[in-house]
């Protein structure tokens, strides 16, 4: 299961069918308040990874990530964006697995998302905390999550 989470109904869609069509379940958010009121709510599913715009109204992606990282302090995020902010990507860098400047390559989208999978069954296998490691796929920081031992 993916999280989505943009207010561009189109780049949603997009984003989801992508997703949809590699077999994966998707839920889509329009804001960043709508996903925090989900995250909060008794019916809440834990996905493989959120991936979220940065540029939205109210709470922007990199504010979002430190949201979610206080509930699931080892959650995969993913932001993708069309302007990154120098300033709020340095608070969020070791929040973040990954950001994807827009317009992206599909099969980049997906190489991105098996990457995480995988890390993710990983780490489900091996039961660890904690990946202090730098991870070596299209990242420019410190993931928390590297599938590097």
């Amino acid at each position: 299961m993916f999280h989505v989470i943009d207010d561009e109904a189109m780049l949603r869609e997009v984003t989801s069918a992508m997703l949809v069509d590699c077999g994966y379940d998707v839920l889509c958010f329009e804001s960043g308040e709508q996903y925090l009121a989900y995250l909060n709510s008794p019916n809440f599913t834990e996905p493989t990874a959120v991936l979220s715009d940065v540029t939205m109204p109210g709470i922007n992606g990199y504010d979002l990530a430190l949201e979610i990282r206080k509930t699931l302090p080892f959650q995969k995020i993913i932001l993708i964006t069309g302007n990154p902010d120098s300033e709020h990507h340095k608070k969020a860098t070791q929040q973040i697995c990954f950001t994807l400047n827009k317009p992206f390559h599909p099969e980049k989208f997906l190489a991105m998302i098996a990457s995480v999978r995988s890390c993710q069954q990983l780490h489900r296998t091996k039961q660890q905390q904690a990946y202090p490691q730098k991870c070596s796929i299209d990242s420019l920081f410190n993931c928390p999550f590297s599938c590097h031992d």
